[in-house]
């Protein structure tokens, strides 16, 4: 190694003379591999500041033949940068997942957007989705909300706007994010995907208003048929997005009341059969002590009609609230100890194949120090079971739970990140 011309080099690199820097750090190798790595990264470097893309590429193969060089991790990644500038997309994702599978590279993230990048590009949507979701994660990015606000889209462009929401809508939370109005806009699009249009107006206007993003083209139209299929009597103002608005005292509404998530017991999945038979023989012998006198024929089966109606009341309640037995929390508890231990899950999920299973069951840690049911979401057909899960590294991550009733019952079918803590520090 020439110390002379690498000195020369890295002045002009520092001044921002690539030009000088490219020829003066490749001049510095003599033309040898082994022990030039460093000066052929950053000429490497140099030729991609001049878009000499071909050239910047052939140089950082150069520098990953120096087996020792200690930043080959961040020329692959570079090399990736390259060749997916170049349209070369099929190359470029194969350096970024060599750089991505380095868990000690601090660019990580970077390696993993640059993946799903190039994933998008081939057309690989869940492969992208996957790398976004990655990225967001990574503890060293220093801006999620990019990656989420990509998720999103990959989300949308499988036909999954329901899970779009989910990563625009952190996208959006995320405060040092620059790009919180298009989120915010491109959240507006996923709810007008699922028919949600008071929503998605809302979050067009916030996306307008408080965030200062412009609509255009797509954007303004979808905007304008969500507002035309809002009356203005049924906007929603004066209350976040995803929360129900409260009933002024004395105003009259009448009608079922929701079931908070933290109101678990409940007759109509709490009572055993056992219990049953029991309540049944104390009321009977009651009856028998209370009166010997024979009632009417009439008079008893206007009687046990009414027990009846009250007891099919019960039922399609619990049904309608997404009462259920076994509960949503116990299915969830019960995947998630055979997981822990190491046992088959299957029989928490409803008949999915088993391929598909591991695949979701792979989306948690391998190992935690300690979890929380967080919060249920429940409905007639479908549930969702917020997680959060502390990590042995250290750090929480949130994740949702999607159930599906079986008959009386709920059995799991799907685990997915969730992304509203992403900016508490994970």
């Amino acid at each position: 190694m020439d110390e002379s011309r690498l000195a020369s080099a890295d002045a002009a690199y520092a001044a921002g003379d690539w030009t000088t820097a490219a020829r003066e750090y490749l001049a510095a190798t003599g033309g040898k591999n082994e022990g030039s790595g460093y000066a052929f990264h950053r000429a490497g470097n140099a030729l991609m500041r001049l878009k000499r893309l071909d050239d910047a590429c052939a140089v950082y193969e150069r520098a990953l033949q120096d087996s020792s060089y200690g930043d080959a991790t961040a020329v692959a990644c570079n090399y990736g940068t390259a060749k997916a500038s170049l349209g070369v997309f099929d190359e470029a994702a194969r350096s970024f997942e060599i750089a991505a599978a380095d868990p000690g590279y601090e660019g990580r993230y970077k390696a993993l957007q640059g993946a799903a990048g190039a994933f998008y590009e081939m057309g690989r949507i869940e492969d992208a989705a996957e790398s976004y979701r990655r990225a967001a994660l990574e503890a060293a990015n220093p801006d999620p909300g990019k990656a989420l606000n990509n998720l999103g889209l990959c989300f949308m462009k499988m036909g999954r706007p329901e899970d779009a929401v989910g990563a625009y809508r952190a996208a959006v939370e995320i405060e040092r994010y620059k790009g919180r109005g298009r989120a915010a806009a491109n959240l507006g699009m996923a709810y007008a995907a699922l028919g949600m249009h008071d929503l998605a107006v809302a979050s067009f206007e916030r996306a307008r208003d408080e965030l200062g993003f412009e609509l255009k083209g797509a954007l303004e139209s979808a905007y304008r048929a969500s507002r035309a299929k809002v009356p203005e009597g049924e906007r929603i103002e004066g209350w976040e997005t995803g929360e129900m608005a409260p009933v002024p005292a004395g105003s009259g509404v009448t009608g079922p009341m929701l079931v908070p998530d933290d109101e678990d017991d409940s007759t109509f999945f709490t009572i055993t059969e056992a219990e049953m038979r029991s309540a049944d023989r104390e009321t009977r012998l009651r009856e028998r002590r209370e009166t010997h006198a024979e009632r009417p024929v009439w008079l008893t089966v206007v009687v046990w009609a009414a027990v009846a109606v009250v007891v099919a009341g019960i039922v399609v309640a619990g049904y309608l609230f997404g009462l259920g037995y076994p509960t949503q929390q116990m299915t969830v508890n019960g995947m998630l100890e055979a997981y822990g231990a190491g046992e088959a899950v299957d029989a928490y999920w409803v008949a999915v194949p088993a391929p598909d299973v591991d695949k979701a069951m792979s989306t948690l840690p391998p190992a935690w120090t300690s979890y929380e049911i967080v919060g249920v979401v429940r409905s007639a057909r479908t549930s969702q079971v917020d997680l959060a899960m502390v990590l042995e590294q250290g750090g929480t991550v949130a994740y949702e739970v999607s159930l599906a009733r079986e008959g009386v019952g709920w059995k799991v079918n799907g685990v997915t990140n969730s992304f509203n803590s992403l900016d508490g520090g994970m």
